[in-house]
């Protein structure tokens, strides 16, 4: 991973101060190297140097702050490289096509970029470099826009197509790599951080106080590529926007979605559970096997349940255990007893962080700047510190079991009764009994109606839900998963079908949370992670799935655990509960009281209703999640102050107030 960043813009300027400001707050996703190309539309193009470009390049090309280097131009593209593949000058960016047309930045990684080099070569293609990075750019000279549905892994795509004057940008499917952009009368700017677009925005910049609340209220924060600053937004993923020469701004651009969560389910018909159990263990495996392709030490998360253990599983016998493991030891939640049951099957290199030291208050500003926005944890915190304890051991990429629960829908109580009552409409009952019973909560079928007040009963309450599901879906072209507040989506969600549920932690709940918040805080140390059960082939399967293969006889992922049951010991297939990395809400708000308790007045004076909320000594026992939203809303925007953004109201950046001035 890398950071990036650029603009599009109405007029020309001819200084570097908008590259330097957008610039600064992306090097930290990228020590490694820097690179900025500068383009006039009209045929003009330049790369520059910078203080932090490798020795080896720096003599070929001028420095940014030279007098008088900088081009007039209206397109920049600007790069900060955390390298991966091809560690040498070779993969510097951003990166020349062979025939110069083409002129690209990319954050992310192409896993298949063994398997498409070779076909661009069987195609007459020659390469110069070893980086997955001239593959995508090669294929996309070779292939257009053909190149992204071949990709597999992640990626936030500038390029520059000199021949046809257009800048293309482009997401990964499932929006694992960010990419924020911002709207202004100047031009369009994007970037990998938020923090970007904040600080070169010269006109208004405020904070979407709404938004705020419904996270404080329903604890769902990135909704519809929404942001807590009200004009910045993310891109879409799985999109492609083309600007043509006078394109200045998205809604100018020709869009193209390349990819689409699999509207359909197969039947048992389709497909026999045994031969599931077959491909999805070849997918998995082919998934893990790719994500190990790196030029530095790759290591794998370890908590104990069966997502990261199946990970570890398979790359103990694809790299013939030389694989190192991490697990964190929690006095109050101790797993690493089951974590370290993976001895019994491969010798790997397993190691223990023992709970971490506590110094989130001395170090609370400077991580909420690293988060950008608020968080939902401060076992975010936790996890922030020990990837920086696996960093400093020379770890370059780590992998993660993150993506599982939504695809296989693993969290019980979230997806079960809805479930069941299909299960049950369909005449699956008896499957559901047995299911209940497996799992220690039988209850006789004349309770099914009420149990957790979401279980459909009959098929008159199915055919009333699909309907429900239409009108939302057809009343003035909404979604029902696209376009509503926090509140209202919490509202929604025991209304959803099974499958509209698992797309909702897909697409507006969980995942793209998960996703943004982790890579704020991982790429700030810088960290690449790598999620095996995201990779789209394991989505798609996934969610294609008949709901028997995913629940039976009390075990939830039950495609998963058969497929690994080869693999790994019974203690991990077989368990039952699972906390994953836990964190003590109660202790350490009732710890920290005097601490956080002043903060909350920040949130009255900003104007939000916390008569709503509760209060501070309730909260801890009633609900300590909420009650942290509340703390980290107000640290959050304490630091917000500090920058000088106020609620509602405008900034101007001293540094740019002159910045637009078009040539």
């Amino acid at each position: 991973m890398c950071g990036i960043a650029g603009y599009v813009l109405c007029g020309k300027i001819a200084h570097p101060r908008t590259v330097e400001a957008l610039l600064d707050p992306i090097r930290p996703r990228g020590p490694d190297d820097e690179g900025v190309c500068l383009v006039n539309r009209d045929g003009t193009r330049a790369v520059y140097a910078t203080d932090r470009t490798i020795p080896a390049l720096r003599a070929d090309r001028p420095h940014l702050r030279a007098p008088g280097a900088v081009i007039s131009h209206d397109v920049a593209l600007i790069h900060t490289r955390y390298s991966i593949i091809d560690r040498s000058s070779a993969g510097h960016q951003p990166f020349l096509s062979r025939d110069a047309t083409i002129a690209a930045i990319f954050n992310g990684e192409i896993y298949n970029y063994l398997e498409l080099r070779r076909e661009l070569e069987g195609e007459g293609v020659r390469f110069r470099t070893a980086s997955d990075t001239e593959v995508l750019v090669e294929g996309y000279r070779c292939w257009g826009d053909r190149i992204w549905e071949r990709m597999n892994g992640f990626w936030a795509v500038a390029l520059y197509d000199r021949q046809t004057a257009m800048v293309v940008l482009a997401r990964d499917r499932l929006g694992v790599a960010p990419l924020y952009y911002r709207e202004t009368p100047a031009g369009l700017f994007f970037a990998s951080s938020i923090r970007a677009l904040v600080d070169i925005e010269p006109s208004a910049v405020a904070v979407d106080t709404d938004r705020l609340v419904g996270f404080i209220e329903a604890g769902l924060k990135d909704l519809d590529d929404g942001t807590m600053y009200r004009d910045i937004r993310s891109l879409p993923a799985a999109t492609i926007f083309r600007l043509p020469r006078t394109a200045v701004s998205l809604a100018m651009a020709r869009t193209t979605r390349y990819w689409q969560l699999p509207a359909g389910r197969l039947s048992v018909r389709d497909l026999s559970f045994d031969e599931a159990v077959e491909r999805y263990r070849s997918i998995f495996f082919d998934a893990v096997t790719i994500r190990l392709r790196a030029d530095v030490k790759v290591a794998y998360e370890l908590s104990g349940g069966l997502d990261s253990s199946s990970i570890v599983a398979v790359a103990a016998q694809l790299r013939s255990n030389a694989v190192t493991t991490y697990t964190i030891k929690v006095p109050e939640h101790d797993e690493e007893p089951y974590a370290r049951t993976i001895l019994e099957r491969y010798p790997v290199d397993y190691r223990v962080l023992h709970e971490l030291e506590d110094t989130f208050r001395e170090e609370e500003a400077e991580f909420d700047a690293v988060m950008q926005e608020p968080y939902h944890s401060p076992n975010i915190y936790t996890q922030y510190q020990m990837r920086r304890a696996i960093k400093a051991e020379g770890v370059g990429v780590v992998l993660s079991g993150a993506g599982g629960d939504e695809v296989l829908a693993g969290y019980e109580s979230q997806f079960w009764p809805r479930a069941a009552g299909e299960l049950r409409a369909a005449g699956l009952g008896r499957w559901v009994d047995d299911y209940d019973r497996g799992r220690g909560t039988y209850q006789s079928p004349t309770l099914h109606g009420t149990l957790w007040g979401m279980y459909w009963g009959t098929r008159r309450q199915a055919i009333d839900v699909i309907k429900m599901l239409s009108d939302l879906q057809g009343k003035g072209g909404r979604s029902a998963l696209t376009g509503r507040t926090a509140q209202e989506y919490q509202a929604l969600y025991p209304k959803l079908a099974f499958d509209q549920q698992r797309r909702y932690h897909l697409q507006v709940a969980m995942l793209p949370y998960y996703l943004r918040s982790n890579d704020h805080f991982t790429m700030a140390i810088p960290m690449e992670q790598r999620f095996p059960f995201l990779d789209y082939r394991m989505v798609e399967f996934g969610l294609q799935l008949p709901i028997q293969y995913l629940f039976r006889d009390g075990w939830t992922k039950y495609i998963l655990r058969k497929a690994m049951e080869p693999h790994l010991p019974a203690a991990i297939v077989w368990r039952r509960q699972k906390m994953g990395f836990p964190f003590a809400y109660e202790r350490f708000l009732d710890r920290h009281r005097f601490d956080f308790e002043p903060e909350l007045e920040r949130l009255a004076t900003s104007g939000l209703p916390v008569h709503r909320f509760g209060r501070y000594q309730d909260l801890i026992a009633k609900d300590p999640m909420k009650l942290w939203r509340m703390c980290s809303s107000a640290l959050w925007l304490a630091g917000v102050g500090r920058s000088g953004v106020a609620l509602g109201k405008s900034i101007r950046v001293p540094y740019l107030s002159q910045s637009f001035a078009m040539r």
